[in-house]
């Protein structure tokens, strides 16, 4: 025999399970139009939860393309950087400073370096949490 139904009966964890077709045959006997509301209830719940699954799941695609354009975006800032600094010491060399030359090429090229270096270690912190969340087979 299958328990009553009451008012405080979580609709998400009871009626969404295989069960849903014995509480619905019973208030079907007992009310018709009891059973067709909960029908429509449960259908709106799972259209809910359907909806709810796909804008969280346009967020993450969202976030990791953000993710990838901030990182583009910083790869091109770098190249850049690099670029102006391979100038300044191109300008150094032609005024006869081979030494301030190696100075401005040198420090702007292990600051770049050491950007990207800490920029890579820290990730993107959504993502490491979406690792932690799936489930392991």
């Amino acid at each position: 025999m299958t328990e009553p139904v009451t008012p405080s009966t979580s609709l998400t964890d009871e009626w969404l399970g295989m069960r849903v077709l014995e509480h619905v045959r019973e208030l079907h006997k007992a009310n018709p139009e009891t059973a067709d509301r909960v029908l429509q209830m449960v259908d709106n719940r799972l259209r809910q939860r359907r909806e709810t699954e796909e804008t969280q799941q346009r967020h993450r695609c969202r976030l990791e393309w953000a993710w990838f354009a901030f990182r583009v975006f910083m790869a091109l800032l770098g190249l850049s950087a690099l670029i102006i600094f391979a100038l300044v010491a191109v300008r150094f060399l032609e005024h006869g400073a081979p030494m301030q030359a190696s100075i401005a090429l040198g420090t702007g090229a292990v600051s770049v370096v050491a950007i990207f270096v800490t920029g890579r270690a820290a990730g993107p912190l959504f993502s490491r949490q979406d690792q932690e969340q799936k489930p392991q087979p």
